[in-house]
């Protein structure tokens, strides 16, 4: 009975992290998407230094 009890525990815990895992997931892509719209040049490359004095 205690090893039932002890995989059922782990079966629920892993769910529990895998759920939490993608919604972690979810929910960086859903601030990514919204960075986006509100910066389209947020992944640009920095502009070119100026150039030295001579």
């Amino acid at each position: 009975m205690t090893k039932s009890r002890n995989i059922a525990l782990a079966g629920a815990l892993i769910t529990l992290a895998t759920l939490f895992y993608a919604v972690t997931v979810v929910r960086m892509r859903e601030t990514e998407d919204r960075r986006h719209l509100s910066d389209p040049l947020a992944h640009s490359a920095p502009a070119e230094p100026a150039s030295p004095r001579p």
